[in-house]
């Protein structure tokens, strides 16, 4: 299956155990393999707490790149060999053999502690909530193996021996959808019922306990699952069973400030990567934030001619985003009128929070500035328009306490990814936000497109406005076709989910990745060189084609050498 694989020690899995308590904190005293292993219940915790393990290695800034860098929303300016100019292919996967080789170890973890869990003589219950665990977060990595890589190989067993293992490395890829299928099934009859008959731990991603994959994770990889597949009454079971445990999506509910990743483990969560940084304790390195951050001028807190030291002084940043034009752009024309250039009025995020000051002759255009009545009332003060509330989360103007404005801002009218992502007080690149992998605004828009696509175009109305009435914009009204209404929830998903590593998925999705990212994610002039309709997926590496024996083929890849 992977290098990993070969090695006959990897048929006695490595288990972590922990000092003082079943948290999910990583920090291993010894290894043992499973022979002197699975015999009581703290050890069978301990080998679940390391299921998780790998998730840490695959949501890194360059899954960021292969899922937010190369699409409609955002760009980089990175020239070199890299994920974020789809400079990729099966002999250069680059971050595609990490989430390949991260996303099956967590799948052998997981089918390991299924099987030996299963055999196990603990508790009846602890068994079945230790199981269910494991095949929630093993559907998650083959979530995302699928999601990279479209068909994959599919197995469920544990690696028992060394045939097994032989068994398993030959084995061809399997389609997306077919594995989905069966772990929407899989969720939906080995994990469910254990919840209809504990009905006390049918709770919010934020209240399990040590906020491990619960209920609330099965039913949103069952909906994602089955949206896939185009099952829209199978993705509505989940998604409603999900509405019924969290409600309404409102302010009161769900305030838009908690869905900043710095607010770890709120109501709105549903699943988030766990973090935790200390000088003096477990150092846990990421670069999600700084590849969020403004330009950098220098140490000591200064960003794009702003004094900020309360995100960070001394900040490691890396490959940037940038929004597009089609996402958020405020520009004048260059004239001496006060009028933005309605080509660029009708990004996403527009109306944005600033406004025209005075007329610069280097750039002939006005100058902008932030306009900080319209970040406390979310009306702009020069033309009354109402302004997204997500703008000012998502995106990165400059202070907005006294108005001082980033110079790309100022000039140009592009902001910077902003501070849902940006980690208060980073030393070099700790980042120690919670990276917010589902949330419930997801599935609520995820609600709106199964109405749509039913023919209820008034019930997509309804759920796709929960979103809007909370960002404080007007809510769509009036008759909408069934297409019309599929552009609304594009357009919604990606004010409200934009920079959360979904948009290529989505996209992919839909069937219109490529066609999108090539019209607007146009000014990386190496990317516009690379792009091909191919690379809506991830080549597998050739190095796991090879041990395959070539079972496994880039078809589409191969036949552009």
């Amino acid at each position: 299956m992977n290098r990993m694989m070969k090695k006959n020690t990897i048929v006695y899995i490595a288990f972590a155990l922990f000092l003082s308590s079943c948290s999910l904190d990583e920090n291993p005293v010894h290894f043992v393999s499973r022979e002197n292993f699975f015999r009581t219940e703290s050890e069978c915790r301990a080998a679940v707490n390391s299921c998780y393990r790998p998730l840490k290695s695959i949501y890194q800034n360059k899954f960021l790149a292969v899922t937010e860098a190369c699409n409609d929303l955002f760009t980089s300016s990175s020239s070199g060999k890299t994920d974020f100019t789809l400079a990729v292919s099966p002999a250069q996967p680059q971050f595609g053999l990490q989430i390949w080789q991260y996303g099956y170890q967590g799948v052998m973890y997981c089918n390991e502690c299924i099987e030996m869990i299963g055999r196990s003589g603990i508790d009846e219950n602890s068994k079945s909530m230790m199981t269910g665990e494991a095949r929630i977060l093993r559907a998650l990595y083959y979530y995302l193996l699928t999601n990279v890589f479209n068909g994959v190989p599919f197995y469920t067993c544990m690696v028992e021996s060394h045939e097994t293992l032989e068994e398993i490395r030959k084995l061809p890829r399997t389609e997306a959808n077919t594995i989905r299928y069966e772990l929407y099934r899989d969720l939906e009859e080995n994990v469910l019922p254990y919840y209809d008959a504990h009905p006390e731990l049918k709770l919010r991603g934020s209240e399990v306990a040590e906020q491990r994959a619960g209920y609330p994770l099965a039913l949103m990889l069952m909906a994602k699952f089955a949206m896939w597949y185009e099952d829209w009454d199978a993705a509505l079971a989940p998604l409603e069973a999900l509405e019924e445990l969290y409600g309404e999506l409102t302010e009161a509910r769900y305030p838009l400030e908690e869905t900043m990743w710095s607010r770890k483990n709120t109501a709105e969560s549903i699943f988030e990567i766990q973090h935790a940084w200390s000088e003096t304790g477990v150092q846990f390195y990421s670069t999600i934030a700084p590849s969020m951050y403004p330009k950098l001028d220098k140490d000591g807190g200064w960003y794009d001619g702003v004094y900020m030291p309360e995100i960070g002084t001394t900040v490691t940043r890396f490959n940037v985003l940038t929004c597009t034009a089609y996402y958020a752009i405020y520009f004048s024309k260059k004239s001496t009128s006060k009028v933005e250039d309605t080509g660029k009025a009708n990004a996403l995020m527009n109306p944005l929070p600033l406004k025209f000051t005075e007329y610069n002759e280097a750039t002939g255009r006005y100058d902008t500035e932030i306009d900080l009545e319209a970040f406390r009332t979310g009306i702009r003060t020069d033309d009354g328009k109402k302004v997204d509330r997500r703008s000012m989360i998502a995106l990165g103007f400059g202070r907005t306490d006294n108005g001082e404005t980033f110079k790309a801002v100022k000039m140009y009218g592009k902001p910077y990814c902003g501070p849902k992502f940006w980690c208060p007080g980073m030393v070099t690149n700790h980042d120690d936000n919670n990276y917010k992998i589902f949330r419930y605004a997801d599935a609520v828009l995820m609600m709106a497109e199964c109405h749509n696509r039913n023919g209820d175009i008034a019930k997509a109305l309804k759920y796709v406005n929960y979103t809007r009435t909370r960002a404080g914009i007007d809510p769509v009204s009036g008759f909408l076709s069934e297409d019309e209404m599929m552009a609304e929830i594009q357009n919604e998903r990606a004010r409200e989910l934009g920079g959360e590593m979904h948009r290529k998925f989505d996209l992919v999705r839909w069937g219109i990745w490529y066609s999108r990212t090539v019209t607007y994610n146009y000014t990386n002039p190496v990317l516009s060189e690379n792009i091909r309709p191919y690379h809506r997926y991830y080549p597998i590496p050739d190095t796991e084609c090879a041990l395959s024996g070539y079972v496994l083929t880039n078809d589409e890849y191969n036949d552009q050498y």
